[in-house]
């Protein structure tokens, strides 16, 4: 339940602290005394909307703590799923500041938090019921929302929720795959053109660097043909060659091999020269011929094939070997085109079995909400029938619907008021009056799961006084039989005669500021609040008994 709440700083709050006990609270006041501006301040501890705005004039921030106890099994698990726990105590601290210069800040316990944490928790901890929330009970889009939380349906539609995400994953899968098949002729055209002009280029890692050798050499044949015959008549070739001469020296040493003592050393270094010299020589003589080709030639066919290999380069805006990565790219996604149509029909034959699945899903959900429906409409015509609507029929159509995050069925809540009347959807026919009570008899209902602290801000708005005290019933009674806590800001002396605690809002002016403040009121203080709302400016001593009755009565 709601502990306690500090407000400092908001509109016309300076500072004030609320404590809140179990059952039914109301909260009365004149018009304009600070009832709403409370109400404003939890929502701002439900993570809403925070204008600098409301700040106090003169004041550099707003501020809102809330303190949570008696927190119940079911709120403790949910809210360790978001990663939020009570301290030590079991009581958890909420609060929510804001500055004059337009920033939000928000701290669950003593960690600080994005703002939208609070709102991620707020639907565990209290919900807050105004004339707005009202209008939204006429959304059809919410009514869903509201037959889920009556039938429990929340594993239900999980299921649901993770089967439809893999269906609509393979229909985006099978979307793309046709929108494949339909460019296929195209892109294949393309694809094996460029395949087909690569391999026709024959690319081999290397080439291209012998060939540029080998230009150069051609480029310069007619210079390496003249020096290497050159070279090679002067080494051996040519009558007195160098080999010629240095077999004269080394027979000439041998006449003297015996006499000289190094004569047969300088004869073996002079053969080895002689066998370095002709191995030269063999290579030069590589270079003084031809073997029948034609240089000229030969240097077209390079320039011809360097030409191929430089035009690809371009292209493809990279090396040869970038090319051939490129080529085998290609291929792959040739390949992948070809097999996309064996692809397509087995993700059609797994569209069919998860729909199979969704439909499976999506049946139990329906008939979960269906039966839970029958049960709703029969509750909340009992309790309207309570609220002085006698002839009322309300009732909950159902319509099919594609496959959709949230199921395949919409629903829209229908209400007669009056007998002989066909009952219609509530946003068409339904006043505040009526929206309003619709709107208790679905809350007021037990779900069979824990109640978060239920806010009612001026539910009897459009009632007649007759209603307004069964409403108050009303209020009670859900406070003590669904085991939570009620909060109601009200003008009607009905509703605040039933209350287990009335608490005053006011305000008073001092040093020229008029500041809110917060009474809780009891004996002969709440017989007189009491009496000023039944009989407004002039409360006489009968309406002052009729105050006490009320509350005696209650």
């Amino acid at each position: 339940m709601l502990a306690s709440v500090h407000i400092e700083n908001i509109a016309l709050i300076k500072n004030i602290d609320i404590s809140f006990g179990s059952g039914f609270h109301v909260l009365t006041g004149e018009t304009g005394a600070g009832k709403s501006i409370i109400i404003d301040a939890l929502s701002l501890l439900c993570g809403a909307r925070g204008d600098k705005d409301i700040i106090r004039t003169g004041e550099t921030y707003a501020l809102v703590e809330g303190v949570f106890s008696d927190l119940g099994a079911e709120t403790l698990e949910a809210l360790a799923q978001n990663d939020v726990y009570p301290d030590e105590d079991g009581l958890l601290f909420i609060q929510r500041k804001l500055t004059a210069d337009g920033k939000s800040a928000a701290k669950i316990g003593s960690r600080q938090v994005p703002v939208s944490k609070l709102r991620e928790i707020s639907p565990y901890l209290l919900t807050i019921h105004g004339q707005q929330d009202t209008q939204i009970l006429a959304d059809e889009s919410k009514q869903l929302a509201l037959l889920d939380g009556f039938a429990g349906n929340a594993a239900l539609r999980k299921d649901y929720k993770t089967e439809y995400e893999k269906y609509i994953a393979l229909l985006e899968k099978q979307k793309s795959l046709k929108s494949a098949e339909e460019e296929k002729a195209f892109r294949l055209d393309m694809l094996n053109y460029r395949i087909g002009e690569i391999e026709k280029a024959r690319l081999v890692l290397g080439e291209e660097e012998s060939l540029t050798a080998e230009k150069t050499l051609l480029s310069n044949s007619e210079k390496i043909l003249t020096h290497s015959n050159q070279a090679y008549d002067c080494i051996y070739r040519a009558q007195g060659s160098v080999l010629e001469k240095l077999s004269l020296a080394a027979g000439a040493l041998k006449a003297l091999s015996g006499i000289v003592p190094e004569a047969d050393s300088l004869i073996e270094r002079i053969e080895n020269a002689r066998y370095e010299l002709e191995d030269i020589a063999e290579t030069i003589r590589n270079y003084t011929e031809q073997d029948g080709v034609d240089p000229v030639k030969r240097l077209d066919d390079i320039e011809s094939r360097l030409e191929q290999i430089n035009a690809l380069k371009r292209k493809y805006k990279t090396d040869v070997a970038g090319i051939l990565k490129e080529y085998e790219r290609l291929k792959e996604e040739k390949e992948s085109i070809e097999y996309a149509s064996e692809l397509l029909e087995k993700i059609e034959k797994d569209i069919e079995k998860q729909k199979a699945v969704l439909e499976e899903k999506a049946a139990s959900l329906a008939n979960s909400r269906k039966k839970a429906a029958e049960a709703l409409i029969s509750k909340v015509e009992e309790t309207l029938v309570f609220l002085d609507m006698p002839s009322v029929k309300f009732d909950i159509a159902f319509y099919e619907k594609d496959f959709c995050p949230d199921g395949n069925v919409d629903v829209s809540f229908l209400i007669s008021a009056n007998a002989g009347e066909e009952p219609k959807p509530l946003a068409k026919i339904a006043s505040g009056g009526e929206l309003s009570r619709v709107m208790l008899a679905l809350k007021s209902i037990p779900t069979g799961t824990e109640s978060p602290v239920m806010i009612f801000d001026e539910i009897d708005t459009g009632i007649s006084g007759r209603t307004s005290e069964k409403i108050g019933m009303k209020l009670s009674d859900t406070a003590k039989n669904n085991g939570c806590q009620v909060i109601c800001v009200t003008h009607s002396a009905q509703i605040a005669a039933r209350a287990d605690t009335h608490l005053l809002i006011s305000k008073s002016e001092s040093g020229g500021r008029t500041t809110t403040k917060v009474t809780e009121l009891q004996g002969d203080a709440r017989i007189d609040e009491i009496a000023r709302i039944i009989g407004g400016v002039t409360v006489t001593d009968t309406v002052r008994k009729t105050a006490e009755e009320m509350i005696k009565h209650a």
